[in-house]
């Protein structure tokens, strides 16, 4: 015997995050092509000129500090060169493993050898810094090629910190993998990190070159992703995506206000010192901020 029900049955409401109102796509693009192209044409010619700008609004850029490929400063300092590769090849190894989603931070025990790394680089930086003064000995004499293992194993951490705070504001499936699950796959990308620092220091121009463009980008990539995050929650559409091409307007506002960051350091920074060249040594001591 049927049951007759008066009751509208329930319809569950699905929002598309891949849908955007007009308006908020027209903004959103004129200020990116206001913002981005604006950069684009007040900043240094060619790639490794846009590359030094990104370097120029983040890094001291000095030149002692620093490795030169075909007779050219690289974007970024040793240590800055060595943290945004050590993101970028992180980052890559992530994707190849099927961890680009992943969510959960790396257990404790994995946590504990990631911020190993920061206390490392943090020690070899204040080192570094305080041979700025004229007398100062120091723990022990500072080189690039310090900076730059320190500095791929501090970008290590960062992206293995980063990527699950990202996706736990991007994605609404649930990926409780951790970038990192085990000292076997720690052990992994380590050993490439590894292979990244022996390129490096071959000190062949050619793959400095290639090295020195990475790592701008892992600067605006990593930029990129923090801004994005803060777009999303403006926009309200915190943990509703499901596919990468779904991102593509968080992303383009976060890259925008990348750029609005790198640019207005570009700027002040060239308003005081009148060019694109990194700090020179003898003058850099004032930068007690700068390691």
């Amino acid at each position: 015997m049927g049951i007759s029900s008066t009751e509208t049955p329930s319809v569950e409401v699905v929002i598309h995050p891949n849908t955007y109102s007009k308006t908020s796509v027209w903004i959103a693009l004129f200020f990116a092509v206001i913002i981005i192209g604006a950069w684009l044409l007040a900043t240094p010619a060619g790639v490794l000129g846009k590359a030094d700008a990104v370097g120029y609004a983040i890094c001291h850029r000095i030149t002692v500090r620093s490795f030169e490929a075909f007779d050219r400063q690289l974007p970024l300092c040793a240590r800055c060169t060595g943290i945004y590769l050590g993101v970028v090849s992180g980052l890559m190894l992530l994707i190849a493993g099927g961890r680009s989603k992943a969510m959960r931070l790396p257990n404790w025990r994995i946590l504990i050898v990631l911020g190993l790394f920061v206390v490392v680089v943090g020690i070899d930086g204040f080192n570094s810094y305080f041979h700025l003064f004229p007398g100062f000995k120091g723990i022990y004499s500072p080189n690039n090629t310090l900076r730059l293992i320190t500095g791929v194993f501090t970008g290590l951490t960062f992206i293995n910190l980063l990527l699950p705070i990202f996706n736990s504001a991007v994605w609404a499936k649930v990926d409780n993998h951790a970038p990192l699950e085990n000292f076997k796959e720690l052990a992994g990308m380590c050993l490439v990190a590894c292979l990244v620092i022996v390129a490096a220091l071959s000190e062949r121009s050619g793959i400095l070159l290639i090295f020195g463009v990475l790592s701008a980008l892992g600067v605006v990539t990593v930029l990129t992703m923090i801004c994005s995050v803060m777009a999303l929650a403006l926009m309200q559409r915190n943990q509703t995506y499901v596919e990468w091409r779904e991102l593509w307007l968080p992303l383009l506002i976060g890259l925008t206000i990348a750029i609005t960051m790198i640019g207005g350091i570009d700027f002040l920074r060239y308003m005081f010192t009148g060019t694109w060249e990194g700090f020179n040594i003898d003058t850099s001591a004032f930068l007690v901020w700068r390691v």
